[in-house]
């Protein structure tokens, strides 16, 4: 669950990068204006809302239930969780006031300007700790698994 989750979030991420943040971009400031009124009534926040709780509840339950099976296990997944912590200070100290700015009613160019390119590069910073998240999932199992198989 934890490895589908995280991952989820990750292409998510990903998405909004490659997809979303182009054209938020690409003729700004109408191309902003323009992502304004298509996210009038929902916007990705409504997505995260749900699953970053979720995701904290997994990393939490990954720290207990395996913290006293191997060292390694309890490394992976401790890292794992410190990963999302960061992402989530990371998210409520820039992101969100970088969103204010870009989904707001500022009309100011330049400070959208510079919000957007600032929320692109931490965007795929965040890309990047969300990719840790994954592998350190991903490396968790595994090491779990063959320990479990050693004992058939």
């Amino acid at each position: 669950m934890a490895i589908v989750v995280s991952s989820g979030l990750l292409f998510v991420n990903l998405y909004n990068a490659i997809v979303d943040a182009s054209n938020w971009g690409h003729q700004l400031p109408q191309s902003i204006n323009i992502a304004r009124n298509y996210f009038a009534f929902k916007n990705p926040a409504d997505f995260f809302k749900f699953t970053g709780p979720l995701v904290h509840i997994i990393g939490i339950n990954c720290v207990i239930r395996f913290w006293k099976t191997d060292k390694k296990v309890r490394w992976y997944n401790v890292t794992a969780l410190a990963a999302i912590l960061f992402n989530d200070l990371l998210t409520f100290i820039f992101i969100f006031p970088l969103n204010i700015v870009l989904f707001g009613a500022t009309q100011d160019i330049k400070a959208i300007q510079q919000a957007f390119h600032q929320w692109y590069l931490l965007n795929w910073f965040r890309s990047i700790i969300l990719t840790v998240i994954s592998v350190m999932y991903s490396l968790s199992l595994n090491r779990y698994s063959r320990m479990l198989l050693k004992g058939i």
